[in-house]
This record gives structure tokens, sequence and C-alpha cells, in this order.
């Protein structure tokens, strides 16, 4: 039995209503997916300055024993870089 225009016609309006949310939800994961990154680049940015504030120490007092921070930071230097790594899903 051949579909009459109002048949076509309503599906035509329910594709289009879940396209616009499919594009609702791209628009959110593209905003997800900025926030993500820019909570990685802060992320690298703070490993720097702890790692900066390390090297200032042990000039400072070469007794004290920091190999636990440098260890630390080594670990978090490896997690932002693991999280960086991560390719952003195609727009």
């Amino acid at each position: 039995m051949p579909a009459t225009l109002d048949q076509v016609l309503s599906a035509i309006n329910t594709v289009n209503r879940k396209l616009d949310v499919l594009m609702s939800q791209h628009d959110e994961i593209n905003s997800d997916v900025q926030a993500i990154q820019q909570a990685v680049d802060d992320l690298g940015a703070a490993e720097s300055a702890i790692e900066a504030e390390i090297a200032a120490l042990k000039e400072a007092n070469p007794a004290l024993d920091l190999d636990g921070l440098d260890s630390a930071v080594g670990s978090l230097k490896t997690a932002v870089a693991g999280v960086a790594a991560i390719p952003p899903p195609a727009s």
C-alpha cells in the first residue's frame, strides 16, 4: 500500500525532530570537549609551575630530599599527557 502525503510529511517531521536533538547534543559535546581541553591546558601549566618550584627548592636547599615530589609531578605529567593525547570527536 503506497504511503499517503500525510504519512510522508509525518515521517519527515519525525526525522527533523530527531535531527534537531542530534545537532543539539553535538553542540553540547563540542562545548564539553573545549572545557576538557582548557582543563588539560591548565593542568599542564600547573605541572610546569610545580616543576619550577621544585627546582627552585632544590637549588635553595640542596640537602632536601624531594624525590617524592619529583615522582608525584612525573605521575601528573604522565596523566596530563595521556588525557591530552585523546583525540577529540570528529565534528
